[in-house]
């Protein structure tokens, strides 16, 4: 026995010592063999080259230079950094080796007073002090083509790692596509230079100018370009008869356009108070062309939604309360297409007072949802949040219909010129002094009327233009004294996609969205809303009471003319039995409150204990049985 009890163990301390060979030699080779290899198991799969990427680098024609600039003063300074700065460069080593040889990279250490520090500064770069005499580290990327044209990031801000193949993708997209597409902008809004941001454009259209050649289309328009790719119209007012066909024959010809109205722009609110106009009319709606068309947009009528509110504080009765604001609305990948690549891989979509499509019957068009609400929602009247807009108001009216509605959609088909009789009649023109009216007259020829579109159009609508605007998608942090946007909406990337695909172009749609990882409980907002509306109801008969007293009141002083009156004691009685239930009421909202935490607190408790200790506790458990298994076996061989 003592002999077999010793052979057992040589047996087990010779399989410990092989696994650990197998294992050393299992990592030499991996090593080796498998630097590329990756197993991603991330929601968004962040970390897996897209399909995007894998295209732009099948199509870059010419030699790409790629130089990094990492200070090896800043990494051995800032631990987060060198790990940032060791992904960036695996993943920029995985876009090389995926080009076919066309991505020649270069890390450089750019050390104080050094050729490479020069060449970061002559490129852009920024730097961050490291030392007290100066001395300053660099962390970013330049990338040159074979024509010298130039792709910059400034620094590689570990806030940004999420975004971190879109923005590297995007350099060598520009660079192996110098020539951009056109897109012309017709819009009211002060998008190309906003007052309220110092003359300064909107990130959205910032964003299109980087991958797009932007021309702003102002006054009156004779004819759109045929070299314009796509019209993107946002906000249209006021727009004159002449401009009016001018959109029209560009669409006849095949033209393809992102319309975006408006119930309620809040920004154009906003420009109009600068401009000392309150009151302005802030809708927008693209008649005759939706009514010929056979698209139904209510102007005066936007969706409030009551999953996807967000919550706000406002002023209610003299204090601040905070509650859910019908009108501003945050969807999430719940309620975008997933079928449609214009949406299909974004997260979060805010809104602002936005309105919703509808298709008449016979229009002969084809209409696919890109954004829908939810069934919880009701069609409210834009000059309820025109001047000054009660979210609580809102809450306490507001009726659900249980019909999902269009807030975005893509429609498709042949399309009917809004100008049956052929173009608008001019003015006729007051010739000059000593001019022939013949000659005053005489026009270069202009193009056929077209009737109908010459092929079947593509138009994206939006029900919403406040999305553009920077403070619905963007939060501003301060990185080392320079501004930087970081997005907390996927807006930005609904507008480039759109414009992608009407452009023909959708290699970089699939890596646009990988920007927000935010991911809320939706169990614990269901909770807490439950919870709030009890409270809402709890506090709005608190309301009535408080009214009713007062009113009350009112009317004991006035019977006492100036003097006043002295309060029976039955009306003091009243008075204090009122109190006396102001209190009770002001508990049970405490107690509501009470509720609503522990609820959340409890489910978050429950939520951390499945994530952190669900795993090891199964593993541990496995082990246990699998330990006690083979003991038993053990022993019932001895035995035989």
């Amino acid at each position: 026995m003592k002999a077999l009890d010793r052979s057992h163990r040589n047996l087990g301390a010779a399989a410990i010592a092989l696994a650990l060979v197998l294992f050393v030699s299992l990592n030499v080779l991996s090593s080796l063999t498998l630097t590329s290899a990756r197993l991603d198991l991330t929601e968004n799969n962040l970390y897996t080259l897209s399909d995007g990427t894998r295209e732009v680098l099948q199509n870059i024609d010419e030699p790409i230079t790629v130089r990094l600039y990492i200070s090896k003063a800043l990494t051995d300074l800032s631990p987060p950094h060198a790990k940032y700065a060791a992904r960036v460069q695996e993943f920029v080593r995985g876009l090389a080796a995926r080009s076919n040889g066309k991505l020649d990279i270069r890390v450089l250490d750019p050390e104080p007073f050094s050729e490479a520090e020069d060449q970061a500064l002559a490129a852009g770069l920024q730097g961050i002090p490291l030392t007290k005499a100066g001395d300053q580290g660099y962390f970013g990327m330049a990338a040159v083509n074979s024509t010298d044209d130039q792709g910059v990031i400034p620094f590689f801000a570990p806030e940004r790692e999420a975004l971190l193949e879109y923005d590297l993708t995007r350099i060598l997209y520009d660079l192996a596509n110098p020539k951009k597409k056109v897109v012309g902008l017709i819009t009211s809004l002060y998008m190309t230079a906003d007052p309220a941001q110092g003359q300064r454009p909107w990130a959205v259209v910032e964003q299109m100018r980087e991958f797009f050649d932007v021309r702003a289309l102002y006054g009156d328009l004779e004819k759109i370009d045929d070299d314009i790719d796509v019209l993107m119209i946002a906000q249209p007012k006021n727009l004159s008869d002449k401009t009016k066909y001018a959109i029209d024959q560009y669409l006849m010809r095949g033209g393809k356009a992102m319309i975006l109205v408006d119930p309620h722009s809040e920004a154009a609110g906003i420009a109009a108070a600068m401009m000392r106009q309150p009151g302005a009319d802030t809708a927008s709606n693209f008649d005759p062309f939706f009514k010929t068309w056979g698209i139904e947009f209510d102007p005066g009528k936007f969706v409030g939604d009551r999953v996807a509110a967000v919550r706000v504080s406002s002023e209610y009765n003299g204090r601040q309360v905070t509650s859910d604001y019908l009108a501003w609305l945050q969807y999430d990948a719940n309620y975008l297409n997933h079928e449609d690549v214009i949406t299909s891989e974004l997260s979060r979509i805010t809104m602002a007072g936005a309105g919703s499509f509808s298709l008449k019957e016979g229009s002969g068009l084809s209409f696919e949802p890109l954004i829908s609400s939810s069934a919880r929602n009701q069609l409210i009247d834009a000059d309820a949040i025109r001047l000054q807009p009660s979210p609580v108001q809102l809450l306490q009216k507001f009726q659900p219909s249980n019909e999902v509605r269009v807030l975005a959609a893509k429609v498709r088909g042949k399309l009917k010129s809004a100008f049956p009789d052929g173009p608008p009649k001019a003015e006729a023109a007051k010739p000059a002094d000593g001019a022939k009216t013949e000659q005053v007259a005489a026009t270069a020829e202009q193009p056929k009327h077209l009737a109908e579109s010459t092929e079947p159009a593509t138009l994206i609508l939006v029900g919403d233009t406040d999305l553009l605007s920077d403070r619905f998608w963007l939060q501003e942090q301060q990185f080392f004294g320079q501004r930087m946007a970081v997005p907390v909406a996927n807006n930005g990337d609904l507008v480039m996609n759109a414009l992608e695909v009407l452009t023909g172009s959708d290699a970089l749609i699939g890596l646009r969205s990988r920007g927000v990882s935010v991911h809320p409980f939706t169990l614990v907002e269901d909770i807490r809303r439950d919870a709030e509306n009890k409270y809402r109801r709890t506090e709005q008969t608190l309301t009535e009471k408080m009214r009713a007293t007062e009113e009350k009141l009112g009317q004991v002083r006035s019977a006492g003319g100036e003097g006043g009156v002295l309060l029976t004691d039955q009306q003091k009685e009243t008075i204090e039995n009122f109190r006396s239930e102001l209190i009770s009421i002001r508990q049970q909202l405490r107690d509501v409150q009470y509720a609503l935490r522990s609820e959340i607190e409890s489910m978050e408790a429950w939520l951390k204990a499945v994530n952190i200790w669900a795993m090891p506790v199964l593993v541990s458990i496995i082990a246990l049985v699998v330990t006690v298994l083979r003991r038993i076996r053990r022993r019932q061989r001895f035995a035989a």
